[in-house]
Parts: structure tokens; sequence; C-alpha cells
């Protein structure tokens, strides 16, 4: 029959039996109204068909007994037909009943069809074979982190749970019942319940997480929703794609607000890390870095200061840090984020989340980065022009050098950077492991210039006591050597004899740096261009003056947590961190007696000590009583500092060149030969509370207090302070219908203040200063005042957050304003109760700016795009200084430029003691054909060298297995200035000093100035700046990466990537001589000026990476 062949559709088969129709019908199954209106249309139309053969039937009564017998099977196959239709309708509204209270659809379907036909004992065995199980389990982001909140559901049921603050959930089901797992950002996922054991399931996030939980302060996890403040998170393959000894120097133009200057110290060289603009003009303004948690020590050795004759800066450590160990990085760039951790984060807070063992079998991973480096952005020389005979200028006719060009660039080496790496992880469900061994051996492009480092990490965590005990232990070592690390100036610089070089000789003659003296046995420096500029051959300067440092680092942390309750746990934390470093100096004889002061040669040893200790105990509770949620954090810590450095240094005695201490001199003490000793000590102790109060999930509200015992403050009225903060953010598109291209809105506002204690011990009234006379340490008194309070940083915030086009299109905004009050400086006296200096408390210095974030991630088929724009521009201004409103603090800098803080200004502002001299008129005078300089009575403003604003644009492609990714950065506004120009001017070894005797001098006013004698008074060691300052914007191609990944079934399994980087690849826009962007210093001041600065680096390079 044509109707019962459409309502069995694919089930029909031709010649049926009956036994065969009501196995087809029993399996249909009607899910909807329009279903079952097709099945009565269906039932009408065999109706009909049944009219009609009874019809026939009728009509051929004559023809006979077959034609009956044919028409009476006809009306049983109908009868049979529609009780059948009939009885399955009644098995679809009971299995519907039962998908209602949780049943699977096999489940439902026999259960269905047993009661139907009274078969109880059938019912039960069914229900039973199925079975009622309690389903546990632990939901995961792809880090690894709890997922907190996420939703699990009974497929076809109204049957759901959610997960608790460590990810884990229960639910009671059936076996093979289907839950659904969803979370806001999150794909949603359906896991099929085979048995009782615990899942493991792992979330990955849509185009963009929205509700992502989010590591905030003492490792505190939030959902981000309620955060009331900025937090930007970095994955760790943003550290690892293109990499850099120092692995902060990565995160560059890829965080807003943040800046990241490069030491020029080359390879293992420190970072400048600046949040929201310098806030304090004393103290250092570097950010705290925390790992899983805990604060961390990262003694620094990039500040310089005594400008062009400081000694080289060193590294830093937080350079320690092996990058394949990080899982991610939160930036905590407010003050109201970092409050929690004290006085040591009113600058903004690194936070570093460190990999962990996964459960599983094993797996390997096995790493290579291999990057060869060049310099990036040169001075530009000239080799028309050579030097007279017997000088050293180059100042001579134009003519080729009998010698051929002489190019500068040429000393350099082509600099490496090899990074590989080890690591294991395995785990079951109780235990996890996790193991790595890196090696980073890297050669700058300054000859016997070399940073080496070798890193072991360890982490094993274990639960036990019924999973309500944690027990998480980490252990690293980390193997460092250094040596020659060289930024800029006179001293210890190569750099001056290469780049003034005289033209028309032979630096290939000076390639052999050392010639063999018969008179006294040793070998001696082969230099006979005179020391200017205290210039030496620039091969002994890079392997007869030798700076060394060899340190050896144990960082040891434990965790201990017990979980109370579901709702209530408590953990606490200690972390040990030993950092023992030996420092050497050696200088061999024939060394320029200004840095020898022996002829025998000069030697400097010390061993640095640098131990902290912390430890924290905290209460945690995260709780849910109907549409309200309580999160809090009730905890105390203590931190311990020591810090000592012990050595002598001084010139040699007879014979030369033998470096150990007993052959310093010691008869003959001085502020060069004489004992090294450094002792202080710096204890913290604290009490802190969190309180985080939500509202459906929509409105939060989260305060935060903290108090300070601070032994800087022993002996002042305040031993203690305490600062507080509190914040609120809403989401709307949870409180108010918004338009569907809206998919998520969010407003957030926070206030904080903060402290940020004095200097240690300089609350004591005495201090001790070396006397070379005697060769001892007398006291040199301080006054302060008894009410010493800590700097104290005010701030404010506010943001949106929002998603657009199915969370397509992300946008972060944050304004903010900050004051930093009560700023400490010291100054001299005289005639008052013995002191010989004092310590003030004044100024105000105020940042206010703004952070935005903007993203769009899609993805067509096997083609995806991600792209992330970001820009900040702070304003920073001196609201108040000293009480004497005229008065200004002097920062130093170079030789006529200096940074001075005024009221009103920036801690940014450069001005300049000299200028031209001029006419009556305001005309530069000329007098006896050339111009003259003058100091200025009045230093004269040029412009500040702090940033107006920072861009940043990174994009990452994806094909299949293909990748490639690019970042653009820029930087808008600020000077810079360059003494090298000035000096490489005055030696005529420059291309304008060329070019300018090409035209036949200099113009000036309405005439020509000699080349020659313009730039002797111009140029030089005290040039006048006007000309040699430049606009500090640039914008560049920072990174560029392009990678295959191998599909797994190629490689047996395995997974192999193949990757070419660039760093620094293109220069876009610059104006100035050399890059902008790098820093012979870290610290707050000397930013912008360039003496000789060792030029940034252009890496290109591969990577290797195998995962089995």
């Amino acid at each position: 029959m044509s109707s019962l062949k459409e309502l069995l559709g694919k089930a029909y088969k031709e010649g049926m039996s009956l036994e065969e129709i009501d196995t087809a019908l029993a399996d249909l199954t009607f899910h909807t109204d329009s279903d079952f209106t097709n099945l009565k249309n269906n039932i009408s139309k065999l109706t009909s068909e049944c009219k009609e053969w009874k019809t026939k039937y009728q009509s051929t009564l004559d023809a006979g007994e077959l034609a009956k017998q044919q028409a009476e099977e006809e009306r049983a196959n109908m009868l049979n037909e529609l009780n059948l239709l009939k009885r399955d309708k009644n098995i679809a509204d009971l299995k519907s009943q039962f998908l209602g209270i949780g049943y699977s659809e096999e489940l439902a379907s026999d259960t269905a069809i047993a009661t139907l036909d009274g078969d109880t004992a059938k019912v039960l065995e069914t229900q039973q074979s199925s079975g009622d199980v309690k389903v546990t389990g632990t939901i995961v982001d792809n880090a690894g982190d709890p997922v907190i909140g996420a939703t699990i559901r009974v497929k076809d049921s109204q049957q759901g749970t959610t997960t608790d603050l460590d990810g884990k959930f229960e639910i009671m089901t059936h076996k093979g019942a289907t839950l659904i797992i969803s979370y806001i950002g999150m794909n949603t996922q359906e896991v099929k319940v085979a048995g009782d054991a615990p899942l493991s399931i792992t979330l990955k996030p849509e185009a963009h997480q929205i509700e992502e939980v989010v590591v905030t302060a003492l490792g505190i996890k939030r959902s981000e929703k309620a955060l009331s403040y900025n937090v930007q998170k970095v994955g760790g393959e943003n550290l690892t794609t293109v990499k850099n000894p120092n692995f902060m120097n990565s995160l560059s133009g890829k965080v807003a607000g943040v800046n990241i200057n490069a030491s020029s110290a080359g390879m293992g060289g420190a970072a400048r890390v600046v949040m929201r603009g310098p806030k304090s003009i004393t103290r250092s303004n570097q950010a705290l870095y925390v790992i899983d948690g805990v604060p961390i020590n990262n003694t620094s050795q990039g500040e310089i200061s005594g400008g062009a004759f400081s000694s080289q800066p060193g590294s830093e450590g937080i350079a320690d840090i092996n990058p394949e160990d990080i899982e991610s990085i939160s930036v905590l760039s407010g003050p109201a984020a970092a409050a929690l951790y004290g006085s040591a984060a009113a600058q903004g807070v690194i936070m570093i989340t460190t990999k962990k063992g996964k459960e599983g079998k094993v797996s390997v991973t096995v790493s290579n980065s291999t990057q060869f480096a060049n310099p990036f952005i040169m001075p530009e020389f000239q080799n028309s022009y050579v030097n007279r005979a017997g000088e050293v200028k180059s100042w001579g006719a134009k003519t080729p050098s009998v010698y051929g060009n002489y190019e500068p660039k040429d000393f350099f080496n082509t600099g490496t950077n090899v990074q590989n790496n080890v690591a294991l992880t395995a785990g079951t469900d109780k235990n996890q492991t996790y193991i790595s061994v890196g090696t980073t051996n890297a050669k700058g492009i300054i000859p016997n210039n070399s940073y080496d480092r070798y890193n072991f990490a360890f982490r094993n965590t274990t639960t036990f006591l019924h999973d309500k005990m944690t027990f998480d232990f980490n252990f690293n070592y980390i193997k460092e050597h250094d040596k020659n690390l060289t930024a800029q100036g006179q001293y210890f610089n190569p750099l001056t004899a290469v780049y003034l070089f005289p033209r028309g000789e032979s630096f290939d003659a000076v390639r052999t740096y050392e010639l063999y003296d018969v008179t006294r046995g040793i070998n001696v420096q082969n230099w006979n261009f005179g020391d200017a500029l205290s210039m030496q051959n620039p091969y002994w300067v890079a392997n007869r003056m030798v700076r060394s440092n060899n340190r050896s680092r144990y960082m040891i942390s434990a965790s201990l947590k017990y979980k109370i309750f579901d709702w209530m746990d408590v953990v606490g934390r200690l972390r040990w961190d030993d950092a023992g470093t030996k420092q050497e100096d050696k200088r061999y004889a024939s060394t320029t007696n200004l840095f020898a002061h022996s002829k025998y040669g000069f030697y400097g040893y010390d061993k640095v000590n640098d131990r902290s200790l912390y430890g924290d105990l905290m209460f945690n509770i995260n709780k849910t009583l109907n549409d309200f949620s309580v999160s809090a954090n009730l905890g105390g810590s203590f931190t311990r500092n020591k810090y000592n450095v012990t050595g002598f240094q001084g010139g040699l005695k007879a014979p030369s060149n033998l470096f150990t201490p007993n052959a310093i001199d010691y008869g003959a003490p001085s502020n060069d030969n004489r004992p090294i000793f450094t002792d202080h000590a710096h204890k913290i102790n604290s009490l802190f509370a969190n309180v985080e109060l939500g509202w459906r999930s929509m409105l939060f509200m989260t305060v935060t207090g903290r108090n300070d015992w601070d032994s800087a403050l022993d002996g002042t009225d305040n031993v203690s302070f305490f600062y507080p903060s509190v914040g609120m953010s809403a989401v709307i598109s949870q409180m108010a219908t918004l338009p569907s291209w809206i998919s998520y809105m969010k407003v957030r506002g926070s206030w904080a203040s903060v402290g940020s204690a004095i200097s240690p011990n300089i609350t004591s009234p005495w201090r001790y200063q070396y006397n070379p006379a005697s060769g001892t340490y007398s006291t040199v008194t301080y006054k302060f005042p008894s009410n010493f309070r800590p700097e104290r940083t005010n701030s404010w915030e506010a943001g949106l957050t929002s998603r657009f086009f199915n969370n397509a299109l992300t946008l972060d905004v944050t304004v903010y304003q900050s004051n930093t009050r009560n700023q400490t400086f010291l100054r001299p006296i005289t005639g008052s109760q013995g002191f010989s200096s004092e310590y003030v408390q004044t100024g105000n210095v105020r940042n206010r700016g703004i952070e935005l974030s903007l993203g769009y991630s899609h993805t067509w088929g096997n083609f995806a795009w991600n792209t992330n724009f970001t820009y900040s521009a702070n304003r920073n201004k001196i609201v108040e200084l000293l009480d004497d409103p005229n008065e200004v603090i002097n920062q130093g800098g170079l030789n006529g430029a200096n940074i001075i803080l005024k009221k009103g200004g920036t801690m940014g502002d450069l001005y300049m003691t000299s200028d031209f001299k001029r006419d009556a008129e305001g005309n530069i005078a000329i007098k006896d054909g050339n111009v003259s300089q003058v100091n200025l009575t009045n230093p004269s403003y040029r412009g500040s060298v702090l940033p107006k604003g920072n861009i940043g644009f990174s994009n990452d492609f994806s094909w299949k297995g293909f990748n490639f990714g690019f970042v653009v950065t820029a930087r808008f506004g600020g000077i810079v200035m360059s003494q090298t120009q000035a000096l490489m001017d005055a030696y005529g070894v420059s291309k304008a000093s060329a070019a300018a005797r090409d035209k036949g001098g200099i113009a000036v006013n309405n005439g020509l100035v000699s080349a020659e004698q313009y730039y002797a008074v111009v140029g030089g060691e005290n040039p006048i700046w006007s000309e040699y300052i430049y606009s500090a914007t640039n914008a560049r191609i920072q990174e560029a990466h392009l990678a295959y990944t191998f599909p797994r079934r190629m490689l047996g399994g395995m997974e192999l990537t193949l990757g070419l980087t660039a760093n620094n690849l293109l220069m876009l826009y610059n104006k100035a001589p050399f890059d902008p962007e790098a820093t012979a210093s870290t610290g707050t001041y000397y930013q912008g000026f360039d003496y000789l600065m060792q030029p940034s680096l252009r890496t290109l390079g591969f990577n290797v990476k195998l995962k089995f």
C-alpha cells in the first residue's frame, strides 16, 4: 500500500509480513506535534484505501472465493496497521515522560514499551540494567585551570548542577545518559556516561572567552565579570614564539598601559617595565614580579647612575626564569588590582603562572629556538674624508683611504641565541608531575659578550585524604653566567674607538690587540691613537677588561591546601629564594691607568648573597546563597629579605695579571683600592582581607584591606600602615535587553590607596661611608622626621568590557588617574645638631591616562584570523614638589643636558644648560668666522622624554597546519638625544660632517661656517643640545613568525612544528640616529640618552618543536 510505504519510509519492504510491519511501526518516534499530525493524515489515507478495497470486494463478490479471501486479508492488514499506529502513539507519550525525568533516549524507549505491554519485570530489569549512578568529574580550561561555575545538564531533562571553586561537580543520572557541559565563552561539550569513573573534561575557548577565570593578587581566582579593575592575560606561547634571553622583552606591544624597554646591554640584559607612568621620584618604578601567587626577588643591575661615566649594567633576577615553564602571565596594571600585595605592588604586578603536570600518559616536548642577531639601527658614517697625519680626528683631505673603506659595523659579530628545552609531564587524577630542563646560550654582537643560563624545574601536585588535601611542591635551580654586558658610555665600552677611529688608518692593524713586551715579559695593549674619551683598543676592551657574574639560584616553594567544606578551604604557602653571585672584574696590565690604577693590572671580586623567605596562610570562602554569592579571603603573610656583599677591589702588585685576592695591593687605600661591603635586611608582616559580593552573577562589589608592619618604618611614629580598595562591576548584558549584536557588556570601577614604604634602613640615625685616608668606614649622620610616612598612591579607574557579534569582536577600555604623595628626598644641611643631611617628605605626582584593547577573531572553514590592537596614553605631571615652589631637583643626565624636576612639569623633562651665543636680535652670533657657545643662566626646556602614546597591532593567521603572525608597535611623542652623533660630528666621521664639507660648510644666517670649526663648538663632549635632540616617535614590525605543524598521522602520533621567526624585522618610521626604544638604564631616569649606546638587535631564526 502506498500510504504504508510512505509512513514506514526506508523501513518499508515489498511483501512485509505482519510481524515485520509491527516491528517497523514500533520503531517510529514522534518528537513534535507535526509528526503526529502526519500520522493522523496517514491514518486517514489508509481509511480511504480501506473503503476502496471494500467497494472493490463487494463489486467482485461473484468473482469467486479467491477475491473474497484477498479482501479479507487486506481488511485484516488495515486493522493491524491502525492498532499498531495507536500503540506507537502511546509509546511516544510514555517515552516523552521518561525523558523528562532524566532517562536516556534508549532507556526511555525500552521502559515505555515494557510499561505499555504491562511487563513489570521487564521495566525493573530495564531500569536496573541502566541504573542510577553518581557521576563526578573535574572541568578545566586549556591552561589546566578549573572552570568555576560551569553548567552540567543531563540531556533531554531538567537535571543539572554547576562546578565548585576547584572545577569539580557531581550529579545523579543513569548509565548511558549524555551530559551537556557549557560555560559562557567556551565551546559546549557533550559527554556520554559510561560508568561511575570520574570524568576529566577540558573546555576549549570560543573566539573570545567572556566569563573566564582570572588569576588575581595572591593567586586568588576570580570570574572575569566580577573584576572591577583591568587584568590582561597573555598566554605562554606569546613568550616562546619569538624568544628573547629575557622573556619580559617578548611582552612589548602586547599589553596596553605597560611600557617595556630592552636594555642596550645586549644578550641577557635587564628590561625596564613601567605601568601607567612613573609615580615615585626617588623609589623604583619597576613592577613587582609574582610567581604562582608568591612575590619573588628581582634584584636588578640594569639601573646605572653617573651618565657617561657609569659602570656598565648587568642582568636582573626575573631574567632567570625559563619562558618554556610559563603557562600564562596576568598583568595587574592598576593599584586596585595589586592592593593585596601591599607596598611592593604600588607600581603594578606581573603575575606568572607556571606549568604543572597533567593527568594522562607521559608526554614529552622537545624544543629548540635558534636566532641570529645583527645591529638594527646604527649611526651613519662617512668614508670620503681621511684624517690628517698624526691626528685622530678625520678632518683631512677628501681621498680614499689607502687601507680601503672602514665600516664600523664589521666590528660586530653575528650574535646568537640558542635555547633548548625538554619538558615532561605525566600524572593520574591524584598525582601530576612536571619536569623541564632548559639551556640558553647567547653571544652578543660585541666580541666576548656572552650570556649562558641553565634551568631545571620540578613540580609535583598531589591530592589525598579523599581529595580534601592538595600538596603542591616546586623546585627550580638556575645556573647563570654573563660576561661583558655593555650598554653605553666611555668606561668599559669598545664602541668609543670603533665609531671614532680615524678614517685614514688601518683598523685591521688593531685587530691584533696585544703585542709581546720583551722587557716586561707580558703581552701589552696595541694602541697608538691616544686616550681621548678614555679611548683604548676596542678588542683590548672586549677581551682584556673582563667583567663577569656567576650566579647559582635555588627557588623552593610549597603549598598545602585543605578543603574544609565544599565552600571553604585553607591554604598555606612558603617560598625560599637563595641566590649567590660571584662577581669578578679583571683588567690586564697596560690598561689605561684610569681603570687599572696599577701598571700590573686590576682585580675586583665580591660575593653577593641575596636571600628571601615568604610565607602566607589564607582562608578562602566561595558560597552561593540563592541569588547571592560570597567570595572571601582572609590571611596573613611575612617576608624576610637579606642582602649582603663582601669583597675587595684594587690595583695589583707584581707580578702582572695575577687575578687573586692576595695579589691586590692593599697598602694604598683609595676610592678604587678598597673593601666592598654592603649588608641590609628588610622585614614585612601583614594581615589582609578580601570580600567579593555578587548578586545573580551580574552585579559585584569587592572590598580589600591590608595592613603592613614594615621594618623600614622602625623608629618612627608610624610603624604600620593600612591601605584599602573598593570596586564594583555590573554585567549590563544580563541586567538589560541589548541588541542581539551585543554579546556581552560590563562596566567597572575601582578606587585604591596603596603604600610604598620608604627605602629599608633609612630611619637608622647613622650611615657608613668609606674613608680612603684611613681605609675604614666612618659614620655619616642623617636627620629624619619622627613622623616618617610611607609613600602613598591614591588611584581610581573606570572601564568597559564588551563583546560583539557572537563574541567575535572585543573591546576593553579603561581610564584611570593616580596621585602619589609623601615622596621622600634627601638633601644636604649644615649646622643642624651635627647632621650632614636630612630627609623631607613632600610632593605629589599625578598620572592619568587611557588603555584600549580591540580584538577580532573569526574562522572560515580551515582559515582563522585573530587580531588585537592596543593603545595607551599617559600624562605625567608633578603637581607638588618641595615647599618652595621655585626649588627644583636635578636628576642628572649628560654634560649640558639634565632631567630637572619642577612643579608643573613631568618626571621626564629635559633642560639644556648651553646654547648658541646670539646677538641682540636673537640671531646666532658669528665671531671670527665661527659660532660660539654660551652657558645659560636659566636652563632651557627642550621637551619630555616620556611617550605620549603607544600602540600595538598583533595579527595571527592560520590555515590547516600553517600559522603566520606579526606584531607592529609604535610610539608617539617624547624626545631623545644623541651624544654619539655629537661626538661623531666633532671627530669628522659622521655622514653629516662629510655632507657639510661637500657643501662648503654649514649654513648659518646668510653665510657658511667651516664644518670643522662649527662641529668643534656644536658637537663633542659638551654639545649644543638643540642640534642633537630628535623626535622619539617610531613604528616598526617588532615580531614576525611563520610555522607549519605536521599532521600527527604523518609521524606516528608525534606532533612536529617547524617555524621561522624575526624580531625588530623592519623600522617603518624613525627620525633618530638610533633606536628610540633602547635604553641604557632600566631606572626611572637617564631615559632617551644615547652616549655611544650599543645598537638594538634585529634577530632572524628558526624554531623546532616535537611533542610525543
